[in-house]
């Protein structure tokens, strides 16, 4: 267009004050008070919002204009300067143009009308009734000269090629398919006037969110097994189109069709593609609502859009399911396009419960799976998803029994118990030199894990090998890179000389606990003599995991393994260390003022610092310190509270990011305030427990360690599961053990392996928290909890 092209507004353009808007739909527009909405009924363009002066600006093309006339006529009333105003407008009107909200003066200009009237003949076919009338094409419900009623669509006379195109491409495609879950090809022409139609089997049903909605009407807010078997009947749909090798491209609730008899159809299939053609074979097209992550990301970063694919079309098909389901979005969208595009590449999915649907806690998994932003941790294709979702239908029917994926951890577990089937072997993993015989890294946490297992399975054999390789790790410890390793910045100077999960001390710990748990009391005596020996040496640090608290923390677990009576040593150990520590960090400010530490997490800050102490108070009944709980509270203060979860900045002070694991983040924070909530008895510490899981489980993973992954982030799961006995936790706990597993395989398989014989970073973790699922009130992070398993037993017994 050119300043003297004439352009005007389509009659049926309507700009409105956002004001006058209903509520909903200006909270999603934005804008401001002033502001006004333009829009195009039947159109494809969505709504924009305008401010004050440039809605009068646009209101002066309700009759044809130049640019030029336009901006002289709003300059004369305004008082302006001409060029200065088109210099500003000039992007707006080119938005519109665009848009089609501004046209050349003509048929384009016309209301978006039905062509044909009924008995009207079209083709050969006669019309019924008008379906659809937008502003590139039109449907119809027409009548063949002999058989069954039948659709037609045509394309407009002044629309321009592509929807010739995309007529051609829907034959194309559903002559493959053939029927099935899409409409049966009847024929297809060009009309004299050069207009392209499509004729397809008639299908008799009504758009899935007119069916979601009746039966949502019935069933109140509790979700009903109709309901449920709806979304699961769409996601099969689409499971069998891809199956025939075709991805649709255009989810959203128009395109899918419920019939009389209760199927589900997909139509319009203009934009799908063969998953066997070249990617650039189909422009991108669709929906906002249901784009996925990989395509809003590469709209926020102006480059090109993805091609339609399998995982993206498993996210597109998720959020249709999510929304037949509460009757809403899985966000707050804006209708913004920026910030729209950020929402789908980063907002997690709302809890269904906060879209006042309840009775969901089975399926919720398994849908924020196949709404994953990151494609790799969705299901492996539509098919699973599909019998995931029905799994979890049949488990609510049958009367809540959890639904398990439980496929790839049991590959994994049985993978691992392979590999560590003989301590003298050597495992055919090549990655990093590691410590070989700590417990973080090493063969003592080999041990323990194994020995988790084996008690969970009740498997004397199992149990048999978990003592070798203990005895394993104790004759490593004249090897250097026993618990040191430079390559991987594991020295003296970042783990210390006397934490059990990183040196020499936690080979007797574990000796000690597998000891008391074969009622052998003298050789755990002798290894808890070795303990207080080796954890003896001089430390500044109070961390959890590489300091004083560490010694602390396993001495609690020592004292609760060795029952009655408790070893004088290990009490005394234990007390003194504590005073200690508590002496100094009395002294310091309050938590995110300075201090010794602006760390918050359980493995290196003061969430593990708080966890120490009252893990000793569970064990010992040692009075409680006025001071840890002024420090709850401070580090309660420094929570972020989102809308149901919290979490806390890996460090205080400085801006710093949170993260969901164990090690630094929710994950961790779990356990301290599921303890605080044991040992004060205040249930606002089992909330901030539970906002905490929350976090942990909408966080997303790191990889499946217990560390600072999903397998973390499942204990945390079973620890609110064990505190609430709430059996959406359970459900989460499954669902992130199995998405452990499957990032251990899709790692290993791309050689990524990283450290999977280490307890803590590796596949190891992964098979633990697999085995002790089966029976998930004795589940709890290794070397760390205890508190589910039942009473250990006294000492010769």
């Amino acid at each position: 267009m050119t300043a003297q092209d004439q352009v005007v507004l389509p009659r049926d353009v309507r700009i409105v004050p956002i004001d006058e808007l209903p509520a909903a739909v200006r909270q999603r527009l934005g804008g401001e008070d002033g502001d006004f909405a333009i829009t195009r009924p039947h159109s494809r363009t969505p709504s924009k919002v305008v401010d004050a002066n440039a809605a009068k600006l646009l209101k002066l093309f309700e009759q044809p204009k130049t640019l030029v006339e336009a901006i002289t006529q709003y300059c004369r009333a305004a008082k302006l300067r001409p060029l200065e105003v088109l210099e500003e407008a000039y992007p707006l009107i080119e938005s519109c143009l665009a848009a089609r909200l501004l046209v050349k003066p003509g048929g384009a200009a016309t209301e978006i009308e039905a062509s044909f009237a009924q008995g009207q003949s079209i083709g050969g076919f006669a019309v019924e009734s008008v379906v659809q009338a937008l502003e590139d094409s039109e449907v119809y419900r027409v009548r063949p000269p002999e058989g069954q009623m039948a659709a037609l669509k045509i394309s407009r006379r002044h629309a321009g090629p592509g929807i010739h195109w995309t007529l051609q491409r829907e034959e194309k495609i559903l002559r493959r398919l053939d029927g099935g879950v899409a409409p049966r090809f009847l024929a297809a022409g060009t009309l004299e006037d050069g207009r392209r139609h499509l004729v397809t089997e008639w299908l008799d049903g009504v758009e899935v969110q007119a069916a979601a909605a009746r039966t949502r009407g019935r069933s109140g807010p509790r979700l009903s097994d109709e309901l449920a078997d709806l979304g699961a009947a769409v996601i099969e749909a689409y499971a069998v189109l891809h199956e025939q090798g075709v991805i649709h491209a255009d989810v959203h609730p128009r395109n899918v069709l419920v019939t009389a008899g209760g199927a589900v159809r997909l139509v319009d299939f203009g934009m799908a593609r063969l998953d066997s053609e070249p990617e650039s074979a189909v422009p991108r097209a669709g929906v906002g609502f249901f784009f996925e992550p990989e395509y809003a990301a590469a709209v926020r970063n102006n480059t090109a859009a993805p091609p339609a694919t399998a995982p993206g079309e498993q996210y597109a098909v998720a959020a249709l399911v999510y929304l037949i389901l509460t009757g809403d979005h899985y966000a707050d969208f804006s209708f913004g396009k920026d910030e729209m595009m950020r929402q789908i590449a980063e907002a997690e999915p709302l809890p269904m419960t906060q879209r006042g649907l309840e009775g969901a806690e089975l399926l919720e998994p398994v849908l924020r799976r196949a709404l994953a932003k990151d494609p790799r941790e969705r299901f492996p294709g539509m098919r699973a998803f599909a019998a995931a979702f029905r799994e979890a239908c049949r488990a609510r029917e049958t009367g809540g029994k959890i639904a398990v994926r439980q496929d790839a951890r049991r590959r994994v577990l049985e993978w691992v118990l392979g590999e560590l089937r003989d301590p003298g072997r050597t495992p055919g993993y090549k990655g990093p030199v590691s410590p070989t015989a700590s417990v973080t890294y090493g063969s003592a946490g080999i041990a323990l894990g194994l020995d988790r297992i084996a008690r969970a399975r009740d498997d004397e054999k199992l149990a048999a090998l978990a003592d070798r390789w203990a005895e394993h790790a104790a004759t490593e410890l004249g090897s250097p890179s026993a618990c040191y390793a430079g390559e991987i910045e594991i020295t003296p100077e970042t783990v210390g000389r006397i934490s059990p999960y990183h040196t020499p001390s936690g080979i007797p710990v574990v000796q000690a606990l597998l000891a008391q748990a074969r009622g052998d009391p003298l050789t755990a005596e002798q290894a808890i003599g070795r303990f207080l020996e080796w954890s003896e040496g001089e430390c500044a640090n109070p961390d959890l995991t590489l300091g004083r608290s560490s010694v602390v923390l396993a001495a609690a677990l020592l004292l609760d393994a060795a029952g009655r009576p408790k070893p004088e040593a290990l009490v005394h150990r234990g007390s003194e260390l504590l005073e200690g520590i508590w002496s100094e960090l009395d002294r310091a400010p309050a938590i995110g003022e300075g201090g010794p530490s602006d760390y918050l997490g359980i493995a290196h800050g003061w969430a593990g610092y708080l966890f120490a102490a009252l893990r000793w108070r569970q064990s010992t009944k040692a009075t409680l310190r006025p001071s840890w709980q002024e420090r709850l509270e401070q580090l309660a203060r420094a929570a972020q509270l989102t809308r149901r979860g919290a979490r806390w900045a890996v460090q205080s002070g400085i801006g710093s990011d949170s993260v969901p694991g164990w090690c630094n983040g929710s994950a961790g924070h779990v356990h301290l305030w599921t303890l605080a909530h044991r040992v004060y008895g205040e249930s606002r510490y089992l909330d901030l427990a539970v906002r905490a899981a929350h976090d942990a489980w909408e966080g997303g993973g790191a990889g499946p360690a217990l560390c600072c992954g999903a397998a973390g982030q499942a204990y945390a799961q079973l620890v609110v599961f064990g505190a609430t006995g709430d059996k959406q936790w359970l459900a989460r706990a499954h669902e992130l053990a199995e998405r452990a597993a499957e990032t251990a395989e899709a790692m290993r398989a791309r050689g990524e392996d990283g450290l999977p014989y280490s307890l803590y970073k590796g596949d190891l973790g992964v098979a633990v928290l697999a085995e002790e699922l089966e029976q998930p009130e004795w589940a709890s992070m290794p070397l760390f909890g205890h508190e589910g398993w039942p009473e250990w037993p006294e000492s010769g017994q």
